[in-house]
């Protein structure tokens, strides 16, 4: 049992510790103090596999903030902060396959993850829908609604999420 409750205490002591790294970070971004935000956003996203540090980290390197502008780098960062449930990336990253910025022009994906963000109630990933919807075929549109399914069921709100997404400063 004490190794259960010491286990537990470890657990969530590391994981406060990264939410106040995070937080730091933050605050670092919102005062212009790019490279420190940078620094601290790139450790939380290798280190704690951070969802939010590293939607941060992606549009830093998206917008060349404390670091080069890479738009390829930006893509990985999104698409794994996409991956975690995080619909700001959703919206990001399926912009950038709108685009063909940082990854291949494709507008299947995007719809699928206009669609993914739409699911967590992300007005703009809503509103992105039919602009990528209008580049689809019927075929293609069929097979972009199979995929967006498995994406939400993977990657849309959990049982009990509900309501607006969650506010990211700065957005």
């Amino acid at each position: 049992m004490k190794k259960i409750v010491y286990g537990l205490v470890l657990f969530f002591s590391l994981n406060m510790s990264a939410w106040a790294d995070f937080n730091q970070g933050v605050v670092a971004y919102l005062m212009g103090e790019y490279d420190k935000a940078f620094t601290t956003m790139q450790s939380l996203s290798e280190t704690a596999d951070h969802g939010y540090a590293q939607y941060y980290l992606g549009m830093m390197y998206l917008k060349g903030q404390g670091t080069s502008q890479d738009v390829e780098e930006a893509s990985k960062w999104l698409r794994k902060s996409a991956e975690q449930g995080i619909p700001q990336a959703q919206y990001n990253l399926a912009r950038l396959y709108m685009k063909g910025e940082g990854v291949p022009r494709d507008y299947e994906r995007a719809y699928v993850w206009y669609k993914t963000g739409a699911s967590h109630k992300h007005a703009a990933s809503a509103n992105g829908i039919e602009s990528a919807k209008s580049n689809l075929n019927e075929e293609q549109l069929s097979e972009a609604e199979k995929l967006s399914a498995e994406y939400i069921d993977k990657y849309g709100p959990k049982e009990g999420e509900t309501g607006q997404a969650k506010s990211i400063p700065n957005e």
